[in-house]
């Protein structure tokens, strides 16, 4: 087992996540058994357990098992199932009980953020978002969490740091700590959002373009573009002039899904620092490529 992922879990859920842990071969044995599988070995691990496997008749799928009390992954399997397979993977079976769930596996796999030039990219990236966002049905029987819940992230930042003294520079964490309480949570300008929406969590299948492991949280559009733009100087192709590079797909974003470019260029900073406020929060010290990232989005001028 993988010693990193390990210690997340653990880290995350205690002595459940220990006999979890333990307990993961049985899990595994019981779904191949349940759903008639075949598992190889996992995927590069993150929070979850994820496992490439193929059913009887040879179909290439994916098993992923939750952590104990994940609510992260009742929200995933919620918006997948929204998302009724438009442009995002199937739920081919589920036990969200013992938070376990079968999935369609996207093949070939090609990452998004493989396709050049850049301008056919964001297209691409552009023509899925028009798919997944929807208005949002059945609020109170899902619970997703809002923008405004994820922004309760600053608050904590307060409570831990003097923000004048604090690892992260106090004009960047008040200006994406105002963008986050811009959000008024009407539901009419609201959609389903991915909520994590980068290169990685978009795949071609023979369905074509979709999408993978999305969060699920309530939110405005120009958020789900900023999450896709803040993704840090090392994700996009060698040689990229980052700052030109994130300005044309502001741009080109603004055009084709009819959004203020202020408002997703706001977005995109919030999304860098948000994602500041994570990883200290998890790792414990700040991430210098992800600050280098804020720093660098700061400065865009469009």
């Amino acid at each position: 087992m993988d010693k990193q992922f390990s210690k997340k879990i653990i880290s995350l859920a205690g002595n459940d996540g220990k006999a979890w842990l333990v307990n993961l071969p049985n899990l595994v044995k019981h779904y191949e058994e349940k759903w008639q599988l075949e598992c190889f070995e996992p995927f590069p691990l993150s929070y979850n357990y994820v496992l490439p496997a193929k059913t009887k008749s040879g179909k290439p799928v994916v098993l992923k098992i939750g952590f104990p009390n994940n609510h992260a992954f009742i929200h995933e399997i919620n918006a997948l199932k929204l998302y009724a397979s438009i442009g995002a993977i199937k739920v081919i079976q589920e036990d969200l009980v013992n938070q376990a769930v079968l999935l369609e596996r996207a093949v070939p796999g090609t990452r998004i953020g493989d396709i050049l030039p850049d301008s056919k990219q964001i297209s691409l990236v552009s023509e899925v978002i028009k798919k997944i966002h929807q208005p949002i049905p059945l609020q109170s029987v899902f619970n997703f969490p809002t923008l405004s819940d994820w922004a309760k992230a600053f608050e904590k930042y307060r409570r831990n740091y003097d923000i004048t003294t604090g690892p992260i520079p106090v004009r960047m964490f008040e200006e994406a700590e105002e963008t986050f309480s811009q959000y008024d949570g009407d539901e009419r300008t609201s959609v389903l959002l991915h909520g994590d929406l980068h290169n990685d969590n978009i795949l071609l299948s023979e369905r074509g373009w979709l999408t993978i492991d999305p969060k699920g949280v309530i939110g405005n559009q120009e958020y789900e573009v900023g999450t896709y733009l803040r993704n840090p100087l090392t994700d996009l192709p060698e040689n990229s002039n980052f700052k030109s590079m994130v300005k044309n797909r502001v741009l080109q974003f603004s055009d084709e899904l009819g959004l203020d470019r202020k408002n997703i260029l706001n977005w995109t900073f919030a999304n860098a620092v948000i994602s500041l406020l994570w990883f200290l929060e998890d790792e414990g010290e700040l991430n210098q490529t992800y600050l280098g990232n804020a720093e660098l989005i700061s400065e865009i001028q469009l």
